[in-house]
C-alpha cells in the first residue's frame, strides 16, 4: 500500500494548523499570568493547558507514527516486523548491560557471549529485512516503468494511422 504525497501533504498541513493553536492558548494565557489579571474566564484556560499539553503531545505522536508508517510503506518495509526486531535488540542490550554491571564470573561471560551472538544475528536479521525492503521497492519501481511503456504503446498503436485530408 502505498500512500501519495497529497495524503501526507494534507496530514503536514493538519499538524501546522493544530500547532498554532495550541502556541495562541499558551500565549494568551501568559499574557494574562504576567498582567495580572484574574477573571473567572482565565482560570478555566489554566486548567485546560494541561490538557491542551497532554492533547498536543498525543496529537505530535500519532503524528510521528504515522509519518514513520507511511514511510515504511512507501519505501516497502515491513514496520511490523521492523519493530518487533528493534524490541528484541533493545531488550538483548538492556540484559546485556545489566549482566555486565555483575562481578565478573565465567557464568557472566558466557551469557554476555550469548548475547553478542544474539544481537549479531538480530542485527543480520534487520539488515536482511531492508534488503528484502529494497528488492520490494525497485521490483514495484520497474513493474511501473513496463506498465508505463505498454500503455505508452497501446496509445500509440491506437492512433490511427491512415491520414485524413480536410477540405
Amino acid at each position: 500500500m502505498t500512500v501519495s504525497g497529497l495524503s501526507i501533504n494534507n496530514y503536514q498541513l493538519q499538524y501546522q494548523l493544530l500547532k498554532p493553536e495550541a502556541e495562541a492558548a499558551d500565549s494568551s494565557t501568559q499574557r494574562q499570568e504576567i498582567a495580572g489579571i484574574a477573571t473567572p474566564a482565565a482560570t478555566p484556560a489554566a486548567q485546560q493547558t494541561p490538557q491542551q499539553d497532554e492533547t498536543s503531545k498525543q496529537q505530535e505522536a500519532f503524528l510521528s507514527q504515522l509519518m514513520d508508517q507511511m514511510l515504511a510503506n512507501r519505501i516497502g518495509l515491513d514496520k511490523q516486523k521492523f519493530d518487533e526486531i528493534q524490541q528484541k535488540i533493545e531488550e538483548a542490550q538492556a540484559e546485556k548491560e545489566a549482566l555486565q554491571q555483575q562481578p565478573q564470573s565465567p557464568e557472566r561471560d558466557g551469557k554476555i557471549a550469548a548475547l553478542d551472538a544474539k544481537l549479531d544475528k538480530l542485527g543480520k536479521a534487520l539488515e536482511g529485512l531492508i534488503e528484502q525492503a529494497n528488492r520490494n521497492r525497485e521490483n514495484s519501481e520497474r513493474e511501473k516503468q513496463a506498465v508505463s511503456a505498454v500503455q505508452q504503446y497501446q496509445l500509440t498503436a491506437a492512433t490511427d494511422k491512415e491520414p485524413k485530408l480536410f477540405l
